[in-house]
């Protein structure tokens, strides 16, 4: 069985990592490549896949990144299975991703030998959650900061992960394709649900819980 695989990443080095791992096992048949939304969801209607690896935050392109990115591809691709790479720690992102239908979480800061075993274990239907990823989304016991975060919807999410990347209401809204009000009160009510008054403290917020 042949298991057709697209990867995409908007750092070539991390792609040509993953590509390295991947080719080392005779049934992965790499599809290729995307640096961006738009070259990804272009490379998924021509070619077909069977998993696609991709980072969760990749800018660029005109699909969006992060839940939204995830969304579309799951709407009008739901065949393919995806394995999401990435540097976020956050829970409330991580369950999001899960919901919306991700197959695979792994982190960059782990060894990321065995990918090659994760997507065949995929490509046969299984999902795969690391142990220390799954006991952290399954332990009763959290800590402050990933109970608060928890409370945020995703689109709350993505909007404080914007905006703390130093984009404006205004830009949100064009990118995320809502209206500056929708962006505005979406903000607030997350800043209300964190206890938090002050943009600063929504920045210390993001950076010591992964929203970022």
């Amino acid at each position: 069985m042949t298991i057709n695989v697209v990867v995409a990443d908007d750092h070539p080095i991390v792609r040509f990592g993953i590509r390295r791992l991947l080719e080392e096992r005779e049934m992965i048949h790499l599809v290729g490549e995307a640096g961006n939304s738009s070259e990804l969801v272009n490379l998924l209607a021509k070619s077909p896949c069977d998993i696609l690896v991709t980072d969760f935050s990749m800018p660029g392109g005109n699909f969006k990144d992060g839940l939204f990115l995830i969304g579309y591809v799951r709407r009008y691709f739901p065949h393919i299975k995806i394995i999401v790479v990435t540097m976020l720690e956050n829970l409330a992102i991580l369950r999001g991703m899960l919901k919306l239908g991700v197959h695979s979480i792994l982190s960059k800061l782990d060894e990321q030998s065995s990918i090659a075993d994760i997507v065949c274990v995929v490509a046969d239907g299984s999902r795969y959650i690391p142990a220390g990823l799954a006991t952290r989304l399954h332990d009763s016991v959290a800590d402050d900061t990933e109970i608060d975060a928890s409370k945020l919807s995703g689109r709350e999410v993505e909007v404080v992960r914007l905006f703390v990347s130093g984009l404006t209401i205004s830009e949100i809204a064009f990118q995320l394709s809502r209206s500056v009000k929708t962006v505005s009160s979406q903000k607030t009510n997350a800043m209300r649900k964190l206890g938090l008054d002050r943009d600063v403290d929504l920045y210390h917020y993001a950076t010591r819980t992964g929203i970022t």
